[in-house]
């Protein structure tokens, strides 16, 4: 059973958005989220929009969003929930490992849990490429801009279906190109499989995803083998973009049974 944490605060939220999308698009539910009292920062991730795909990969990720997670429970001594969207919750479990707010003894910040929204759950040591059975989305076109990059297209249909057309068109014209060495090459120790995480992990499942099917889905959290609570919605593959403000209330209801206020 995991320990309870309580705090006077309301931990941090911090967003790792999915492959091709900046920070920025999430600043709508961000919004959301701080409006339910919880801080909230988004990150970047250094293999999206990369000048040097050669080298962009998902444990490069993980490093950098590290970093930034140090940064805040470290420097700031915050408590952190991470939440993961789509690709972002391969770094995300790199980033987050060994860092459980129930192993630090003696220092004040740390990670209280994990929340993967409609999040890619892959094991160290795989790639998430070799996961899927070594072959790319049908969205996903390689080597373009130009060699080592990717793009996302239809985004439209296959992120966005459920969002009224107009934001539709401009998230999907928002996309940056992503390494896809990012998607090929192997996942860094996940903070998931720690013991330590133990009733500190939940899945956002999203029930009409076009871009990662809700059997793709439920494939993730089973062949984990770890618990994870898993709330529905009934929503695209961005519930940041259609339902904000349901997503932001399942967030901080998980967020509560991880100890966080």
């Amino acid at each position: 059973m995991a320990t309870s944490i309580t705090t006077d605060i309301k931990p941090t939220i911090l967003i790792v958005p999915g492959g091709w999308h900046s920070a920025s698009v999430y600043s709508h539910f961000a919004a959301q989220l701080e409006s339910l009292g919880y801080p909230t920062t988004t990150t970047s991730l250094p293999s999206v929009n990369s000048k040097s795909p050669q080298t962009a990969t998902c444990t490069e990720d993980s490093k950098a969003l590290r970093k930034e997670l140090l940064a805040l429970i470290d420097t700031e001594e915050k408590d952190v929930v991470i939440l993961a969207h789509s690709y972002g919750g391969v770094p995300a479990g790199g980033a987050a490992h060994g860092l459980s707010k129930t192993t630090r003894d003696g220092k004040k910040g740390g990670v209280l849990g994990l929340i993967y929204m409609s999040a890619f759950v892959v094991p160290e040591g795989i790639s998430l490429l070799d996961y899927l059975g070594g072959k790319h989305a049908p969205y996903c076109v390689v080597d373009q801009p130009s060699e080592g990059l990717s793009i996302a297209s239809p985004a439209k249909q296959a992120f966005y279906h459920d969002v009224d057309s107009d934001t539709a068109d401009r998230l999907a014209s928002s996309l940056l190109p992503h390494a896809t060495l990012a998607y090929e090459s192997p996942a860094p120790a996940q903070a998931w499989q720690e013991p330590a995480f133990e009733g500190r992990l939940g899945f956002v499942r999203c029930t009409v995803d076009q871009a990662l099917p809700i059997f793709v889905q439920d494939m993730f959290v089973k062949r984990s083998g770890v618990k994870w609570t898993v709330k529905d919605m009934d929503t695209s593959h961005s519930p940041w973009a259609s339902k904000p403000k349901e997503l932001a209330e399942t967030v901080a209801g998980l967020v509560e049974a991880f100890g966080g206020k």
